[in-house]
């Protein structure tokens, strides 16, 4: 957990990572808020208002009885919203900073092949 963003929102991207990395499916139960609250180390309010919010997102929602689980086309839901949000914000972030420093395009896209390769 960090300091830059409330909890329940980290808790909420730590839960769509699962989703998206193929660690909860759709359909399966996600972890049970109290075991959220206790992993997480807060109070369990936290927990169920990040539940909360993804359920009213669609991208989890309430089996009676049993708990949470992933809705059908979470992982795309999720993947779709961060796409567009990587987009819009980060590589126009990319590309205004990359003007300051007055880097081409072409300096640009060689800088970031490297750092690529190199991960």
């Amino acid at each position: 957990m960090n300091d830059s963003q409330p909890i329940f929102l980290q808790i909420m991207e730590r839960i769509e990572s699962d989703i998206i990395t193929g660690v909860y499916q759709a359909h399966e139960l996600i972890i049970s808020t109290t075991n959220i609250a206790k992993f997480y180390a807060v109070n369990h309010a936290t927990a169920v208002k990040a539940v909360g919010k993804l359920t009213d997102a669609g991208i989890l929602y309430k089996k009676r009885g049993i708990g949470m689980c992933v809705a059908e086309g979470a992982k795309e839901t999720i993947t779709k919203r961060r796409k567009d949000a990587f987009l819009n914000q980060t590589i126009d972030a990319l590309l205004a900073e990359a003007t300051t420093l007055g880097l081409s395009l072409e300096e640009l896209i060689n800088l970031i092949t490297s750092k690529a390769v190199a991960n």
